[in-house]
């Protein structure tokens, strides 16, 4: 095994979860507390700093999970189901009410980012001369589709997911094609500079030894994302 690459599928995904946890505290439980004040703001800074390294893993993992599943409708199938579960606890924890249709939690962003890829890969698949044309089209689709229904990062997060997707024949050409789009992109530029220490998370994915089997039910998997959510609802609520 080559000593440089020791970070297996199942240790992205418990950094992915732990900085989505610390990242959460920040924006579901201080930001939205009534008792915010200044002296919140160093430990809510950090906890969103230490965040931003989860999005990016995440939209990794949705590539690798299209290369290896058995079914890649049923993976669909399980964003969907997941995303429909979490968008109660979501819209309680970051919008204040019980059903919010202005922001879509981070679950849908990824099934569209899945459904994205799976409909550039129909062209892939094809060995066409020109694939990469056909495919570009599918990825602003499913940018616009994630923009219209106002997902957690929306149209960049689905383009994220491509760009993994198209550069995920050569690790080194990812990471570094995928750092660039994330310094630059207007996203992470415009909304918070933070965003861009996502690209760190590119130094982990750059360490991945492509071993997926491992110890995590991918239901309990699924399910962490609304259970901390109602937990830090449950937090808040109590102070």
């Amino acid at each position: 095994m080559n000593k440089k690459k020791m970070i297996s599928a199942d240790l992205l995904k418990w950094i992915a979860l732990i900085t989505m946890f610390i990242d959460h505290i920040g924006a579901g439980i201080l930001e939205k507390s009534s008792t915010f004040m200044s002296e919140h703001y160093q430990i809510d800074y950090v906890a969103r700093s230490i965040g931003r390294l989860a999005f990016p893993i995440f939209c990794f993992l949705i590539v690798e999970g299209y290369d290896h599943t058995r079914s890649r409708l049923k993976y669909a199938r399980n964003l969907l189901i997941f995303a429909l579960i979490s968008e109660i606890p979501f819209d309680m924890l970051f919008r204040l009410k019980y059903f919010d249709m202005s922001y879509q939690n981070v679950y849908f962003t990824l099934l569209i980012g899945l459904l994205t890829i799976m409909g550039m890969g129909f062209f892939e698949e094809k060995n066409l001369k020109f694939s990469l044309l056909l495919e570009l089209p599918v990825a602003a689709l499913g940018a616009f589709i994630a923009y219209l229904m106002k997902t957690d990062y929306a149209e960049w997060g689905v383009v994220l997911i491509a760009v993994i997707f198209i550069t995920r024949k050569n690790r080194l050409v990812q990471c570094l094609v995928t750092v660039l789009f994330m310094i630059t992109s207007p996203f992470y530029m415009d909304i918070a500079m933070i965003e861009a220490l996502g690209a760190l998370s590119f130094i982990l994915i750059g360490m991945y030894n492509g071993q997926r089997k491992g110890t995590i039910n991918k239901y309990v998997f699924y399910s962490l994302y609304p259970a901390h959510i109602l937990l830090y609802c449950g937090i808040r609520y109590l102070l």
